[in-house]
């Protein structure tokens, strides 16, 4: 199996590396100073399970590489279209796309310009962050992708891509409801990863503070509440047990957005609480949580 991660940064990395350590055939898709140091000393990968360095694969460019069997889009949302333009260098008509991103929307972002059939929603739980050019540090000791066939169906492709890439440093699980397991992740990570982000706090910080929690529970609802009149099976979630599964793992928190709003980076905000308050003016339904979270960040989210 011949594999692209597009996008590699400290999560596409992190993958890389786990799945070159494990003798699969992996490229890495990357630039900057990130790029610059893997091709020249390798990846370095500090994790829960070891620290170590693998001589990786890796480009700043598409037009040369030829096409792969199977595609991870880890992109930052705001640049899908700038990927979307290079994939069709990746892509034969059997390749597979696995959109390992934030937010709900990718699936259907993609689906306007390759065969739907060849798009696999997934969603991660990891913590990671580059620590310095070349070097990944995962924190925690569990990662999971968790993707699934838009219909439901297990399918024969997705139990392949299980048994061929799960180690014991990256689960791999399928999901019978993929759409649900997104908004399940957006309920937590799109409230928490943008509330951190606009109080330029941390987790912790946020559940001890006066009304922080207050903040985080609206939000977490509102969110809940949206993806009910999407449609998305979400029955079965309760805010009180998400919270409490969160502040169990309160030491290992951390927000992407919120490292890039400190690194000056540009925000995923728009696509991810941003997607949501958008849902709220469609159905007219009340989101002052959410609405006044984006508003707080929407001057920065150019970098």
């Amino acid at each position: 199996m011949k594999i692209v991660i597009m996008g590699a940064g400290a999560v596409g990395s992190y993958y890389g590396g786990v799945l070159k350590r494990n003798g699969i055939d992996v490229t890495l898709i990357n630039r900057g100073k990130h790029h610059d140091a893997i091709v020249d000393k390798g990846l370095n990968i500090r994790s829960f399970w070891g620290d170590y360095n693998v001589d990786i694969n890796a480009s700043n460019e598409t037009s040369n590489l030829g096409v792969f069997d199977l595609v991870f889009l880890t992109t930052k949302l705001y640049s899908n279209q700038d990927a979307i333009s290079k994939l069709s260098n990746l892509c034969s008509d059997k390749t597979l796309i696995i959109t390992i991103q934030n937010g709900v929307s990718s699936y259907d972002e993609l689906s306007n310009f390759f065969d739907s059939e060849n798009i696999i929603p997934a969603a991660t739980y990891i913590e990671a962050e580059i620590v310095s050019p070349g070097t990944i540090l995962q924190k925690g000791s569990s990662v999971v992708i968790e993707m699934g066939e838009i219909n439901g169906n297990f399918s024969e492709r997705l139990k392949n891509i299980k048994n061929k890439l799960s180690f014991e440093e990256l689960e791999i699980n399928i999901s019978k409801d993929i759409k649900a397991s997104l908004w399940k992740k957006m309920i937590s990570v799109g409230a928490f990863g943008t509330i951190m982000t606009s109080f330029r706090s941390t987790f912790g910080e946020i559940t001890s503070s006066m009304y922080g929690e207050e903040v985080l529970r609206g939000t977490m609802n509102e969110i809940l509440e949206i993806g009910k009149l999407e449609g998305v099976n979400l029955e079965d979630v309760d805010i009180d047990k998400v919270l409490d599964g969160l502040k169990e793992e309160s030491d290992t928190i951390t927000s992407s957005m919120q490292q890039d709003l400190i690194k000056s980076k540009p925000l995923e905000i728009d696509n991810i609480l941003g997607h949501v308050v958008v849902l709220s003016k469609k159905y007219n339904y009340p989101a002052p949580f959410s609405t006044t979270l984006v508003s707080s960040l929407q001057k920065f989210k150019e970098g």
